[in-house]
This record gives structure tokens, C-alpha cells and sequence, in this order.
């Protein structure tokens, strides 16, 4: 538990103390960095998720804000919030999952819009755990870490703004966690 915290802490002071120099988006016609501003380093994004079946419903929200270090290389970090309702008797319960990641990513130099992904993740988790005698459910919450390796490719969509696919590997498939590999994940970003 204090290793993941620790991580977090020196992923999130890194991610505010890194020196960047270059431009967000695409290279336009000048090619040139002299009109460097710090907004054109930062981005937001994120994506959306939404699963239904006859017995569980889940909604997913998970916000992005990235930073471009060079035309090659990105860090960002991600907050993940779910709502889960699990409807299938005897176990009928909802919940509430939340968790924070910090991600690097390289931009491949022969094919710039292809990437290779590396991400931690520390999500709070809960699930059920068993049924009481009496017909209450418990419910356990726990800190589950993921390392989310892999890559994906994005299209630009304008100047500032693009659209990412990945494929991602959770390579601490942890017993408890709620990932499933591979996990496939759409998401945007747009330059601030």
C-alpha cells in the first residue's frame, strides 16, 4: 500500500516539474518552435464507457490531462471513476470505483501517429465477496495496482485535437482486479 502511494506521489511530482520544448499537434507550415507558448504543451481528453447486459450495467468516466515533453514522448495522468450494479439473484448489489494512473508514451519516430504505451494504475476497488447467512451481501474494497502495457495509434482530427485507440496489457493481473486482458480503450484529446 505505502509503495503505491509512493509511486503516485513521485509520478505526480514528476509530471509537475518536467521541462518541455516543443509544440502541441500537428507540425504546421513554419516548422518552428520560436513561438513556443506552455499551453501548446498541454492537452485533455479522456473517454467514455458504458456496458449493458440482462444482469450487470457499468458506466465509465475517465479524464485525461497530458503533457508533451517532445514531438516523440507524452505524460499524462487519468482518473478513473465506475458505477457497477451487479442485478443477478441472490446477489444483487451496486458500487462505486474509483482510481488514479500516471502514463508515458512514445511516439514511434518511423510513424509518428503509431505509439508504445506504459501505465500505472492504483484503482479503489469493491466487489462482492460472499453472501451472509442472513442475505446481505459483502462487499470488500480494496487498492488493486495495474501496469498497463502496450500501444495503440492516433488520428488527427484538426489542428490540436486527435482520436487514440490502444491495446493494453495489465501485466499484474492481480486476482482481484476488474480488468480482463486485453483491454481495448478509445479516447480524444484536444490542446489547450
Amino acid at each position: 500500500m505505502i509503495n503505491n502511494k509512493a509511486l503516485s506521489l513521485l509520478l505526480v511530482l514528476f509530471l509537475i516539474s518536467s521541462s518541455a520544448f516543443s509544440q502541441f499537434g500537428q507540425q504546421g507550415s513554419s516548422g518552428k518552435n520560436d513561438d513556443f507558448k506552455m499551453q501548446k504543451r498541454l492537452y485533455i481528453g479522456g473517454g467514455l464507457g458504458f456496458g449493458i447486459s440482462s444482469y450487470s450495467t457499468s458506466l465509465i468516466v475517465s479524464p485525461v490531462v497530458g503533457y508533451r515533453l517532445s514531438p516523440s514522448f507524452d505524460v499524462g495522468s487519468r482518473f478513473t471513476y465506475t458505477y457497477y450494479r451487479y442485478n443477478d439473484s441472490p446477489l444483487k448489489y451496486s458500487t462505486n470505483n474509483f482510481g488514479l494512473a500516471g502514463f508515458v508514451r512514445y511516439y514511434l519516430f518511423f510513424f509518428n501517429d503509431l505509439f508504445l504505451h506504459a501505465e500505472y494504475e492504483a484503482l479503489n476497488y469493491e466487489y462482492a465477496e460472499s453472501i451472509a447467512p442472513n442475505g446481505e451481501i459483502i462487499k470488500v474494497r480494496n487498492w488493486v495496482s495495474g501496469l498497463f502495457v502496450g500501444g495503440g495509434y492516433r488520428q488527427w482530427i484538426g489542428q490540436n485535437a486527435f482520436v487514440g485507440i490502444s491495446v493494453l496489457w495489465n501485466i499484474l493481473d492481480d486476482i482481484n482486479t476488474p480488468y480482463s486482458n486485453p483491454i481495448f480503450r478509445i479516447g480524444v484529446g484536444v490542446g489547450i
